[in-house]
């Protein structure tokens, strides 16, 4: 007998108005137990009903996700964080009061309601209250809480675009949600909240000064933002190789110069080449060249990562070259996953 492959259905969601009967198809697949590729203003998450375990094991089996790596759950309105938290302290509403509705998650000991699978069998769970209008009206229209990491197989980019979810997951699941390009680009900043001081486990667009405006104590530390062997991880993104494409990829950090001028001295005119706008003159007889914007706003390069580092999937190359931000604001998060990418390859000029 022959199985026929699953069809999936691409449907249009970026104006919440005109394309509301969409979010709700969309929900109507999330309350059967499937998943669902879904936007959300930093990356496209790959959703599930929070409370069905089966849904929930369908997300780890459709991405060929280590069972280690725990959950992030998704809701849209503030109190529901209360419904699968506990010992939220005072503090924290402040945090909330500066950054919810936004691209941040907190880490809070959780509920019983929430299961070992969702949280990897720790004793806490990780909440984001995503600042996408749409992604928030899935979250009403399904009834639920939503369970969305990256839209992306395992250690793979995460995805930006529907084309991007598409092209991993076709076939796999039933339906994407196409929202447009995401805002942002990156995936949300994480603080661990179950701790005395609140640490920060990983960057994303909020910069470090203005999470320390709200937080004066909070903790951030590089060996914190990885664990290894049999740890089990607080957070997605800080044990397994993410963020990589096909090719092997080599970050340079440095003076901005100095790392073109490293990279045009070692790489050959048949590897793939991601710098900044200011120094594509540098590359000229290069095949390959991408611009990540230039270096003196990095908002261009966080939206483009991702992306560009897919594109050179579509290459038939050896090697990907990449001209590292300066590691600060923005920076820092952009560096943070390309470090990844790298699976540690990184040269410092």
């Amino acid at each position: 007998m022959v199985v026929k492959a699953m069809e999936t259905e691409v449907l249009y969601v970026k104006d919440l108005n005109a394309n509301y009967q969409n979010i709700v198809k969309g929900a109507e697949y999330l309350k059967k137990g499937e998943v669902v590729a879904i936007p959300t203003e930093t990356v496209y998450g790959l959703a599930a009903d929070a409370f069905n375990e089966n849904a929930v094991k369908k997300i780890f089996k459709v991405k060929g996700r280590p069972q280690d790596n725990p959950l992030l759950v998704h809701i849209y309105k503030l109190e529901q964080v209360y419904d699968i938290c506990k010992d939220i302290h005072k503090d924290a509403e402040k945090v909330f009061d500066a950054f919810w509705p936004g691209s941040v998650t907190l880490i809070f000991n959780k509920k019983d309601c929430i299961s070992d699978t969702v949280s990897a069998g720790m004793k806490t769970v990780g909440v984001r209250f995503p600042k996408s209008e749409v992604a928030r009206a899935i979250i009403k229209e399904s009834g639920t809480l939503l369970v969305a990491p990256s839209a992306n197989l395992s250690g793979k980019p995460s995805t930006t675009s529907a084309e991007h979810c598409y092209n991993d997951l076709n076939g796999k699941i039933p339906c994407i949600l196409d929202g447009g390009p995401c805002s942002i680009g990156l995936e949300s900043t994480i603080i661990d909240m179950s701790t005395p001081d609140p640490v920060l486990l990983r960057p994303g667009a909020i910069s470090l000064d203005d999470i320390r405006k709200v937080i004066t104590n909070l903790v951030y530390k590089k060996n914190l933002l990885s664990v290894k062997g049999n740890e089990i991880p607080k957070a997605p993104g800080m044990k397994y190789r993410h963020y990589a494409p096909d090719a092997p990829v080599t970050l340079v950090k440095g003076d901005y110069a100095k790392t073109s001028k490293w990279i045009k001295e070692n790489a050959n005119e048949e590897n793939a080449v991601i710098c900044f706008q200011e120094f594509l003159k540098d590359f000229k007889n290069y095949e390959h060249v991408y611009s990540l914007g230039s270096f003196k706003t990095l908002n261009a390069a966080a939206q483009k990562t991702f992306d560009l580092l897919r594109e050179c999937d579509k290459l038939n190359i050896s090697h990907i070259y990449v001209q590292a931000p300066k590691d600060s604001g923005l920076g820092n998060s952009i560096i943070n996953r390309l470090e990844k990418a790298s699976a540690g390859d990184v040269i410092n000029i």
